[in-house]
């Protein structure tokens, strides 16, 4: 799949912003905004390849196609991977990335982003709990295991609502 192709796929999502409490995805539509992603990733400021297919080193079949509006960690896919697989990473050292899977399939991941926006409706980030959030942890817990249904993985998911959890603690008062 070239990157045309996979642009196209990115701007069918019906939801390319979605947040959830105080953590957001933003999917990228735009191929200058595609090329820019990867700096930092697999290539530097100038263009030159940080690649390395040593372990735990940034792969050459990984492409930024999402970041994280909180924190503005890199989601991406592993073009090697037939269904597109989406993962998250963050760097432990210089260019020594520790990845963890978000979702197994771009399709899975497209269905996340459509419920976590459908079950809040959030048009930007929350510092402080709202009437859109939930508080009632059944329903947390039914709504990830939905999101664990459509992703296909759990790690990511489970870190994600305990975050979530964790903040509403924190701020709600």
């Amino acid at each position: 799949m070239n990157q045309s192709e996979l642009l196209n796929k990115l701007k069918g999502f019906e939801h390319k912003e979605v947040f959830f409490g105080p953590q957001g995805f933003s999917v990228i539509t735009k191929m200058a905004a595609l090329n820019k992603a990867q700096i930092g990733y697999s290539v530097d400021k100038k263009g030159g390849s940080l690649v390395n297919n040593a372990i735990g080193n940034w792969q050459n079949s990984w492409l930024v196609i999402a970041t994280d509006t909180e924190l503005g960690d890199p989601y991406f896919i592993d073009l090697a991977d037939k269904h597109l697989a989406v993962y998250t990473a963050i760097a432990e050292q210089e260019n020594q990335w520790q990845a963890t899977l978000v979702s197994a399939s771009l399709v899975g991941f497209e269905q996340c982003l459509t419920a976590i926006y459908q079950q809040c409706q959030q048009k930007s980030a929350l510092y402080l709990p709202d009437e859109s959030c939930i508080f009632d942890l059944q329903i947390l817990e039914i709504f990830g295991k939905q999101l664990v249904e459509f992703s296909q993985t759990n790690d990511f998911w489970q870190h994600f609502f305990v975050g979530y959890v964790d903040w509403l603690r924190d701020e709600h008062v």
